[in-house]
């Protein structure tokens, strides 16, 4: 049905609920060009948020899915208690929430030095929005830490090596969804880009290494003799 039509299926009110946000999901997910060529970026921010909300629920469902059967064994080894996973699962729509607008401000400010043909800061939201779906991917296995102890150590390595390959991979294409949304909505240069989603991260882990190389040093000092 959305095929035949030039919106996204979530944007695209012919197409029924769940079909739509599987679809585009899927899409999104394997397909980021043609996607973000045609989102309605002129359009109102409910839709791509709320699409964003609903992955973040579908994540925690999974999550506390995990969390419960009890064969992975995730409460035992992970030491965590129901109570505060059930809190955590209903903290979640207002911690991505947060997230969602602290990432989207921070991005827009590289998008402004980096992107002269720029669209507003709801375009680069609207990336996001979209882009979470990819974390999906990962949310669909049980954690890596999460077995029970009865499980034979080869498998338990074996599948941790698995697990880890594969948070790699989501969170690198993760990247690359991003740098194409990103080029499709504010009308930019994949270079420009992949500067505006790279250059965060790069600062970000230069202030990390600072504080800890200033941590180390505080308490090399605080051993020595006054």
């Amino acid at each position: 049905m959305n095929q035949l039509s030039d919106r996204v299926a979530w944007e695209d009110e012919f197409t029924p609920f769940p079909a739509n946000l599987a679809l585009t999901w899927w899409e999104c997910l394997v397909s980021p060009d043609r996607f973000f060529r045609r989102i309605a970026w002129v359009g109102p921010f409910s839709r791509p948020l709320l699409y964003f909300l609903l992955v973040a629920i579908l994540a925690g469902l999974l999550g506390l899915f995990w969390f419960l059967w009890g064969p992975w064994g995730a409460a035992e080894e992970l030491g965590l208690t129901l109570e505060l996973q059930l809190l955590s699962f209903f903290l979640t729509p207002f911690a991505v929430l947060l997230g969602l607008g602290f990432i989207a401000l921070v991005l827009h400010v590289f998008v402004i030095l980096l992107a002269p043909g720029h669209r507003g800061l709801g375009a680069t939201a609207t990336v996001l929005c979209y882009a979470s779906g990819v974390g999906l991917v990962s949310a669909v296995l049980p954690p890596a830490l999460g077995f029970a102890g009865s499980t034979p150590g080869v498998f338990r390595a074996a599948y941790l090596v698995f697990y880890t390959t594969l948070m790699v991979a989501v969170q690198a294409w993760y990247v690359v969804v991003l740098v194409k949304g990103l080029r499709e909505s504010h009308r930019t240069t994949t270079g420009r880009a992949a500067a505006i989603v790279l250059l965060p991260m790069a600062l970000l882990l230069i202030l990390a290494g600072i504080l800890v190389i200033a941590a180390i040093a505080l308490l090399a000092l605080a051993d020595l003799p006054v």
